[in-house]
């Protein structure tokens, strides 16, 4: 099964569906068809809006697969990280306006997507989202640090960062993380009407409002696009980082009682 669906709504609404796994994560394969999927969408002069949304009802995202980085030569962490900047990036700058639709656990590399959407849209209950690398011995990239202190400020960020805290979504729409709050049996369709109110946009306001929102921080993009891939290589090579994937890779597995 492919890591994503694609499902139009008309011809100016499409959704990219992740359906990776049970908990979402991104392998390469996810980072390179995702890339794909944007890139092929990138010019359709009829879209207008993107919703990115979940097949899982309990994980929106649980970031990056723990076995991609786990024992791999320098080489094979590196060609991952570069990957996810490179994905992430292209993302950033999808030429229309972009939802993530929060419906359940939102962690790491799957936060970073939704952080680097236009709108957040969360489930009330029953998920979290955080940047949970500190917990397990990592680094953060500098590009998406400077896009959460623009997002919600230098020392709820900073807060977020250090402790790894994942948090509930009242308190993420209280910090600005997220926009909006529904039930899990609203969220979808509330965001689907918002969707369709943003389809309603011109070509140009569509685009051109996205560029204005964006093209400010390509520059620092690139400009620290290899600092923060040899930084957060290097940081997953460490013993520190290995024993933190790991860790999580160990949670996975079944405990048996004896």
């Amino acid at each position: 099964m492919t890591p994503f669906a694609e499902i139009f709504h008309g011809d100016r609404i499409l959704e990219i569906k992740m359906q990776s796994n049970e908990k979402n994560t991104f392998d390469f394969e996810a980072f390179v068809t995702f890339q794909q999927i944007l890139n092929k969408h990138a010019n359709n002069p009829n879209l207008r809006v993107l919703l990115f949304t979940s097949a899982q009802t309990q994980f929106f995202s649980n970031g990056i697969e723990p076995t991609l980085m786990y024992g791999k030569q320098e080489s094979d962490v590196r060609r991952s990280v570069e990957q996810l900047l490179r994905t992430a990036q292209t993302y950033f700058h999808f030429p229309v306006p972009t939802i993530a639709v929060i419906n359940g656990h939102c962690m790491a590399a799957g936060a970073v997507f939704a952080l680097f959407s236009d709108y957040r849209y969360m489930v009330d209950k029953g998920g979290r989202i955080g940047f949970s690398e500190a917990i397990v011995g990592l680094n953060f990239p500098s590009i998406p640090t400077i896009v959460l202190q623009d997002l919600v400020g230098v020392k709820a960020a900073r807060d977020l960062l250090f402790t790894g805290k994942q948090i509930k979504g009242p308190e993420a729409k209280e910090i600005g993380l997220v926009d909006e709050l529904y039930n899990a049996e609203d969220l979808y369709p509330e965001a689907m009407k918002f969707a369709e109110s943003l389809s309603k946009l011109t070509y140009n306001s569509s685009r051109g409002m996205k560029t204005a929102l964006r093209e400010p921080y390509r520059t620092q993009m690139e400009s620290l696009f290899q600092l923060d891939a040899d930084l957060f290589t290097k940081v997953i090579l460490s013993p520190d980082g290995q024993e933190g994937f790991l860790s999580l890779i160990e949670k996975r597995r079944p405990k048996f009682s004896t």
